[in-house]
């Protein structure tokens, strides 16, 4: 691999995303330069992080979540809407984002989100940054949706979770990807038992509140509650549609983090899913060293 500039792609993937900042430390470790970045939901925040200079602060701040902060930071506002209305984490995020305009970064920078008003993909890489990146995050019926110019927009993940094509790639530059909705795997080890049965908790104060909004009989149960399902709809729309993008453009380099690696809030994981992320670009730059290897299909099928 004789190029070191890298032209960076971050999938959507909720806290999956925190393995993102583990991937572009291993690549600043071994002498890369990052020239540009296209990210889409938690890809986008955390590209934005990097492109604005503050990456250290941001995950120092995500490693010391404690269980409480995580719930404080849900902002739990059941409706029609959605169940979250974000106003308390993107507060949050504007320590780590400044208020600038994309084109106003060192680098060019691309967050992807869908609107739903015209039934579009949406292409942010100039206007207001914090702005972009909380469109490209509002996941469907979790998050708010982000009204911008008469339009609702929504999770990018829905349209491009790995926006390969919207990269800005000069002559020479690696693409580089990190997909952290890749088919299942081994399961991180749950070191924090009393964090997740917290987090266990408030999904069963969501479902609970879900179905008495809901028309019908029986209930739905905590395993077909609101979360299983929103989450495994999302887990297999991102699934073709990266295969699709995979069969269109091969990244040079591509890192897959498992999608059962954490659940969308799961973020006291933040220690363990940010050493995956640097774990596993580590290897793939390891592989890559003498030569490029094809990316290989993501997704299995089955035939019943």
């Amino acid at each position: 691999m004789k190029s070191k500039e890298v032209a960076l792609v971050l999938s959507s993937g909720g806290a999956r995303g925190l393995a993102h900042i583990g991937a572009i430390e291993a690549l600043l470790g071994n002498g890369f330069t990052i020239k540009s970045i296209a990210g889409t939901s938690m890809g986008a925040l955390v590209g934005g992080v990097y492109a604005c200079g503050n990456l250290p602060a941001f995950k120092e701040f995500f490693t010391n979540l404690g269980k409480m902060d995580v719930i404080r930071l849900m902002d739990l506002a059941i409706n029609k809407q959605g169940i979250i209305k974000g106003e308390r984490v993107f507060t949050e995020m504007k320590r780590f984002v400044a208020d600038i305009n994309i084109e106003e970064l060192s680098i060019p920078y691309t967050a992807i989100a869908a609107d739903l008003t015209n039934h579009r993909e949406v292409i942010f890489s100039h206007g207001c940054l914090i702005d972009a990146i909380r469109a490209s995050a509002a996941v469907p019926n979790v998050l708010h949706p982000f009204i911008h110019e008469q339009s609702l927009l929504v999770d990018g993940g829905i349209v491009n979770p790995l926006p390969l094509n919207r990269v800005h790639i000069s002559p020479g530059d690696l693409l580089v990807a990190v997909n952290v909705n890749a088919p299942r795997g081994s399961v991180l080890p749950d070191n924090k038992p009393t964090e997740k049965r917290s987090y266990n908790k408030l999904r069963s104060v969501v479902n609970e509140k879900w179905n008495n909004l809901t028309v019908g009989k029986p209930k739905r149960t905590l395993k077909t509650g609101f979360f299983d399902i929103m989450s495994g709809s999302l887990e297999m729309m991102q699934y073709r549609l990266t295969e699709h993008a995979l069969s269109i453009q091969q990244p040079d380099v591509l890192v897959n983090i498992p999608v059962n690696s954490a659940d969308m809030f799961e973020f006291y994981k933040a220690v363990e899913l940010i050493k995956l992320g640097y774990d596993s670009m580590e290897s793939q730059l390891k592989n890559h060293s003498n030569h490029i290897v094809p990316a290989q299909n993501m997704v299995e099928e089955w035939y019943l």
